[in-house]
């Protein structure tokens, strides 16, 4: 099988169980986005095996899981003050910590990186704080969903067939300037025609808004999690999305997307 086809076929399976349960919401939908975020900490936790950090996943892990666990139950937040001094003891003991300043660095930049960021996007479909029916944030986390998706399309065809100047050659070579500026204008074409279907409800300056940030910012987390692979050398942070590579690979974007429109939203949109 073509890694065309297994892309292909990966996609059509996974497409429809995301959005699936992100129309059904609350705890279904939250702990899928928890389990995404802990099969990309682990992955984040290779890479940074592969550059020497010697992190301790079992102790990142299961803080990472009391984080997730926020948007649908907020109590989580507070089992954080005796799971990270149980957690530390436990490492102390367990392990030869010979370097124990990276390691303690590596472990929870892994719980921020990619766990507490890309869980705000239960907070969208949720709508904690944002003042909106179900039926809205719904509509808001589609809406993320389907800008980030015509963000990378729309700069890659933009890229591939008019990109000239390369963007950050030292990261990923094949991105370009005019492949970027491709994808901001995608996202804004795709929030006109949101707007004018989903988002009834939000007025044009903030739809406007969500699509610059979606825009934007989802290039600058694809190009992060590039420069993190190019750091050791490999490809795909995993193998766990047959033909896509891992799911750090997959939601790289919406890690960087997904906190700022919800920060936008709740300060300045609701």
């Amino acid at each position: 099988m073509t890694n065309a086809l297994q892309r292909i076929l990966t996609a059509l399976v996974a497409i429809p169980v995301v959005l699936g349960l992100a129309y059904v919401g609350g705890w279904p939908f939250a702990l899928l986005v928890l389990g995404i975020a802990l099969v990309a900490q682990w992955e984040v936790y290779g890479l940074m095996a592969k550059a020497g950090l010697d992190p301790f996943p079992v102790a990142g892990l299961l803080l990472g899981g009391l984080v997730g666990l926020r948007p649908m139950w907020p109590e989580a937040t507070l089992l954080l003050g005796a799971a990270v001094p149980g957690l530390l003891a436990l490492w102390l003991f367990a392990r030869d910590a010979r370097k124990p300043l990276p390691a303690l660095a590596s472990t929870l930049a892994g719980v921020v990186y990619p766990v507490a960021l890309l869980v705000v996007l239960a907070d969208v479909r949720a709508g904690t704080g944002l003042g909106v029916t179900d039926e809205q944030a719904f509509a808001l986390t589609l809406t993320l969903f389907v800008l980030i998706w015509v963000t990378d399309t729309a700069a890659y065809v933009v890229g591939k067939n008019l990109g000239r100047r390369p963007l950050a050659p030292a990261i990923s070579p094949k991105k370009t300037w005019e492949g970027t500026l491709g994808g901001v204008l995608g996202a804004l074409l795709g929030a006109a025609v949101l707007k004018m279907t989903l988002l009834d409800f939000l007025a044009w300056p903030h739809v406007l808004a969500v699509a610059a940030i979606c825009g934007g910012f989802s290039q600058l987390g694809d190009l992060f999690e590039s420069g993190l692979k190019r750091s050791v050398q490999v490809k795909d942070s995993g193998a766990f999305l047959p033909g896509h590579g891992g799911l750090l690979d997959r939601f790289d974007a919406m890690i960087f997307a997904a906190p700022l429109v919800y920060v936008y939203l709740r300060l300045v949109a609701c």
